[in-house]
């Protein structure tokens, strides 16, 4: 699924879906890469692109008193959605619409920024001014974390190895830089963050629905077969497979994440 224009797919409750089984699959990812930064009463901090707001409303109650969570995003829908949940938790970060690529904030107006799975939606060319902005916002000595996927990197365990790749292939076609993650770390030291440190993070999923719920195997393969890529027989073939798996215990599929913390100097 693409969320590089949210409010064009038209389809927003889908895309806060998908975040949200998103947020609960990586939060064991959140709550090791959030430990890094130091969050408590009277911190600043700016979670840029921030989609439905789950994690602006999750720090929101740790920076009080005294402190400001500010989240930006592309999508009008999602903004509207995390406004809810802000009201619904009885907290008030701001939301505002805004392109990472131009931030409407002030030289270190933030203590700590944040931007998690959206860098791969950018054109490559397009990364290294949206982790300048990044830099740019935070004050000297201040934390910058940045996190994505490596699609590429993504593994299902399939008879058809071959079959296996196009898919793969497939999901890492709809972020504009798949291979965002591996290169996040050279990305924030080429904007001028310094202590650079990386956290690789797998995720192991075991069961076939819990993948299906973020990378939708049954409909990737009903495109290749309707492109006449691949035969039906052959598609049919590749998902009893993993079907089969399943019931007996033993689906495996893997995502790898990099999350990288700087300092900027």
């Amino acid at each position: 699924m693409r969320f590089d224009d949210v409010d064009a797919s038209g389809d927003g409750e889908r895309h806060a879906q998908v975040l949200a089984t998103l947020a609960r699959t990586l939060a064991p990812m959140r709550r090791g890469t959030l430990a890094r930064l130091g969050i408590g009463p009277g911190i600043a901090l700016l979670d840029a692109g921030c989609g439905a707001g789950d994690l602006a409303v999750e720090v929101a109650h740790q920076v009080r008193p005294g402190g400001r969570v500010v989240g930006v995003d592309t999508s009008r829908d999602l903004l509207g959605r995390a406004r809810a949940a802000a009201r619904l938790a009885s907290v008030e970060p701001e939301f505002l619409l805004a392109d990472i690529t131009d931030l409407p904030f002030a030289d270190g107006e933030f203590d700590v920024v944040r931007s998690e799975r959206v860098l791969q939606h950018l054109e490559p060319a397009a990364a290294p001014t949206a982790a300048r902005e990044l830099l740019r916002v935070v004050k000297p000595g201040g934390l910058v974390q940045v996190l994505d996927p490596d699609h590429l990197q993504t593994a299902i365990d399939a008879t058809d190895r071959e079959l296996t790749r196009l898919i793969v292939d497939r999901f890492a076609s709809y972020a504009r830089n798949p291979e965002s993650g591996l290169r996040l770390a050279g990305l924030i030291r080429s904007a001028g963050g310094t202590g650079v440190e990386i956290d690789i993070w797998p995720l192991t999923i075991t069961r076939l629905a819990a993948f299906q719920a973020t990378h939708d195997v049954a409909r990737e393969l009903d495109g290749l077969v309707t492109s006449g890529e691949l035969e039906p027989a052959r598609a049919a073939a590749y998902l009893a497979d993993l079907e089969a798996r399943d019931r007996a215990g033993a689906f495996l599929a893997t995502i790898i994440s990099y999350a990288v913390t700087a300092v900027k100097a």
